[in-house]
């Protein structure tokens, strides 16, 4: 509740609604009652006409203030979904790619979308009828006591017994309800994970296996949703008893009454009228917890995203750094995984001097995205610290230092203009001609999609994840991207892998002429890439094992720089 900000001032508009729309339902049937007696009575024409015109009137303004009321909740639903979908992703966003534990992807993805949407019916729809019932139950059991004290108490002791009986139900539905959330989230994740991976899956002939998968946990989801059906049912039966029971037993009473000269004639018309309205509360309200019960199923999951211990989070950035000079200094930084016994790095330290071209190498598991995802900020080391200039990448607006291209970077559709300026909005035509031309890119091109005479590179479409470019292409493209930010800094995480050798070095070359100034850090396997860069820092097992000036590091035949290189010259 506290992450959805719902209070009872946003509650209080549906509130007033209901009550309105349950009085118009109390008012006709008052007025009915009234009628009934005056046909069996006096038959006065005049006042049977004034009580039906009140009650045409009554039935045409009651859908009006329904449909007010539906209004209402939608929008306090609204609201509350915005809150809570804001409050997950914050959550999610504070503790950092890189201690992303809440499971896969596709599960995430449930809580966030379907599992906010269906707890709207529990925080709006639920709470605002629970408080309406009470109203109207309390209100109505008054009046009737005022009548008949014995038939008022059976009535409210009905009344009471239809929200008590779920009560006996709950841990039951609880369990079977939370079962029946998980079932659908396994089945959302492997959905998603088949999509994502479909062309993964037919090359290697998994597509049939995997489709056996999916039918045998949709069975399982049915075979939940049909076990949930069966017990809540046993429930629905009493409550549904209990909502009969409750009328017939007001009127029952009110028959005897009568007969024992204890209750006139019309005040029975009135109980029974009353008695079937005390009650229509109450089956609105079994009906708005049938309808949440799937959304209270996810409360599960998102409670426990939302208790991940606060001491990983990552601290909002509250500083701004001098884009003149940027200095980079790692002190001992050691730094393991969650639920992971040993670290990913082990007291490293180095520096990356500014203006410089760095490559940072090693073979897979050596720790270099580690050290990279520590730098950007994902997560904070576990000791030793990070300094960009006199600040920690938690302490800055990172994405103004520095601009990563990982190695498969996401290009969303548009024309390249539009995927330019959505990186910098007051990027001039000249500025987006030019960062392409230093990537290399102002020649990639698409058959299907011709340009005009009149129309730049700038007016090519690209596809969704850039499907109509080579990989080659796309990470281009992406450096084109990174290029435009005009950061001091600028990391290529083997986002050169899809580009042939020459077009590498030509684009590092045109680079280091059009940013002089530019700190550039290359994270790359190539070795012969890493040899031309004014530093290096080779790292192995977690550890840094030698960094320097790549030519004087050749110089030591035993230096891990050495080792690497002639690794290298062995395989060419």
């Amino acid at each position: 509740m506290q992450a959805a900000q719902l209070t009872f001032w946003l509650l209080l508009p549906s509130i007033i609604a209901g009550l309105l729309t349950y009085g118009i339902f109390i008012a006709v049937a008052v007025l009915n009652a009234y009628l009934f007696t005056e046909l069996l009575g006096q038959r006065n024409i005049s006042r049977i006409v004034v009580l039906v015109v009140i009650i045409v009137a009554l039935l045409l303004i009651r859908p009006i203030v329904g449909v007010i009321g539906q209004l209402l909740q939608n929008r306090a639903g609204l609201i509350v979904k915005h809150n809570l979908r804001t409050e997950l992703i914050k959550e999610l966003y504070s503790q950092g790619p890189m201690r992303m534990e809440y499971g896969r992807s596709g599960t995430i993805q449930s809580v966030v979308t379907d599992g906010v949407e269906a707890i709207e019916s529990y925080f709006i729809k639920y709470f605002v009828q629970i408080i309406v019932t009470t109203v109207v139950a309390a209100t109505l059991s008054i009046g009737i006591a005022q009548i008949s004290l014995s038939i008022a108490f059976v009535l409210l002791l009905c009344g009471v017994s239809v929200v008590l009986i779920p009560r006996l139900w709950d841990k039951a539905l609880a369990e079977r309800g939370y079962t029946h959330w998980v079932a659908y989230e396994e089945l959302n994740a492997d959905f998603i994970d088949a999509m994502m991976g479909m062309a993964t899956l037919k090359s290697f002939g998994a597509a049939d296996s995997y489709g056996v998968r999916l039918n045998k946990q949709s069975h399982q989801l049915l075979t939940s949703t049909l076990g949930q059906l069966r017990l809540s049912l046993g429930e629905s039966g009493l409550s549904g008893m209990m909502k009969v029971l409750g009328p017939s037993l007001g009127v029952i009473m009110a028959i005897f009454q009568v007969q024992a000269g204890t209750l006139p004639l019309s005040d029975m018309f009135l109980i029974t009228m009353l008695s079937v309205e005390m009650f229509r509360p109450f089956n609105q309200l079994t009906a708005c917890w049938h309808e949440a019960f799937f959304g209270i199923s996810a409360l599960t999951s998102m409670n426990a995203i939302f208790d991940k211990s606060t001491k990983t989070k990552i601290e909002s950035p509250v500083k701004t750094i001098s884009h003149n000079q940027v200095d980079i200094h790692f002190s001992n930084v050691s730094y393991h995984y969650i639920d992971s016994s040993s670290l990913a790095i082990d007291r490293v330290t180095f520096s990356i001097e500014n203006g410089q071209s760095t490559a940072l190498v090693g073979l897979s598991g050596s720790g270099k995205s580690t050290a990279l995802g520590l730098l950007m900020g994902f997560d904070t080391p576990t000791q030793g610290t990070i300094r960009i200039n006199d600040h920690t990448p938690n302490d800055i607006e990172i994405s103004e230092t520095i601009a990563l291209v990982p190695q498969d970077p996401i290009i969303f559709p548009g024309t390249i203009r539009e995927i330019l300026l959505s990186a910098n909005p007051e990027a001039t035509e000249e500025m987006m001609l030019e960062v392409l031309a230093i990537a290399q890119a102002d020649h990639i091109h698409d058959e299907s999609n011709t340009l005009t005479s009149k129309q730049t590179i700038l007016d090519l479409s690209i596809t969704e994840h850039a499907k109509n470019l080579s990989g080659g292409q796309k990470q281009r493209l992406a450096i084109a991207r990174a290029l435009i930010r005009n950061t001091p800094v600028l990391v290529l995480d083997e986002s050169t892998s899809a580009i042939d050798t020459q077009t590498e070095q030509m684009l590092l070359a045109a680079l280091r002429e059009a940013r002089p100034n530019l700190t550039l850090l290359l994270v790359t396997h190539r070795i012969d890439t890493a040899a031309k860069t004014d530093h290096v820092i080779v790292m192995a097992n977690g550890h840094v094992s030698c960094a320097g000036n790549p030519v004087e590091l050749a110089k030591d035949p035993h230096s891990a720089w050495s080792e690497l290189a002639h690794a290298h010259e062995a395989t060419e």
